[in-house]
């Protein structure tokens, strides 16, 4: 048997352990799913009193979202190495990663006021955020997995996020890019600014925003069913992300074809 076969063999089989343990996961997990909409509508709040505070709002928002971002990442990551969070212990995973992520958004952050300050003063240059936009999805697109699941931050973090993504790119970015479908078959516009805007407070509204593409989203009931579904895809693909780094980044590619041609 090839190479190219076991390599394809090899990587259905990790994609059907990750599928497997995802959801095996989310059914252990249920309550986790209630977590996207509390981490939505209180970034809504603090939002809505940082709105009239200027920079010292700017800067609350800054502080929340990592906050939220730290006890999801925190939560998503016990039930990947089938840990257990009880509910009451949420307040404690706010800090957990706070400062890691505190760092990584500061950097990205700089590289957007950059490119914003570009295309206002020539709008024309519109194509160059696109681009690097596009560019940091695809290259540092492990990041939230590497914020739980590895021990650097900072640049260093960046750094294994860039190494992941060059020894696993086919691998990695098939499922992210078969999660990403559903935007760009609404249009190729909204795909690319999925992936240009997609972060933590605004993730639930994008996947609702494809579901009305899709599904009849009319009347209260069916907003909650539509939030409800939206909130479980999110949770059940960061699961299977999760378990799917967690089988690349023990294993290289060489070490799959020669695991794969002993089991033959």
């Amino acid at each position: 048997m090839s190479n190219l076969s076991l390599i394809v063999r090899t990587t259905l089989q990790i994609y059907a352990d990750a599928l497997r343990e995802s959801t095996k996961a989310l059914g252990k997990n249920l309550w986790i799913i209630g977590l996207v909409p509390a981490y939505t509508l209180l970034l809504q709040l603090v939002g809505g009193l940082a709105m009239n505070l200027g920079f010292a709002g700017g800067f609350l928002m800054f502080l929340a979202t990592a906050a939220c971002a730290s006890s999801f990442l925190t939560v998503v990551g016990e039930a990947v190495s089938h840990g257990h969070i009880r509910f009451t212990e949420i307040g404690q995973t706010f800090g957990r990663f706070f400062s890691r992520l505190i760092t990584v958004f500061f950097m990205f952050w700089i590289v957007r006021l950059l490119l914003g300050m570009i295309v206002s003063a020539n709008p024309n240059m519109l194509w160059l955020m696109i681009a690097v936009n596009t560019g940091i999805f695809i290259a540092f697109n492990p990041i939230p997995e590497l914020i739980y699941q590895g021990t650097n931050d900072g640049m260093a973090l960046l750094e294994d996020a860039l190494q992941f993504t060059r020894d696993n790119l086919v691998e990695w970015l098939v499922p992210v890019a078969i999660m990403m479908t559903p935007f760009f078959l609404i249009d190729i516009r909204v795909g690319f600014r999925v992936m240009a805007e997609l972060d933590i407070q605004n993730a639930l509204q994008l996947v609702l925003g494809a579901s009305a593409a899709w599904l009849p989203l009319d009347g209260p009931l069916l907003s909650i069913v539509a939030t409800a579904l939206a909130s479980a895809l999110l949770v059940w693909a960061m699961l299977f992300r999760g378990f799917l780094f967690r089988a690349l980044a023990h294993s290289g590619r060489r070490q799959r074809i020669f695991a794969s041609r002993a089991r033959s």
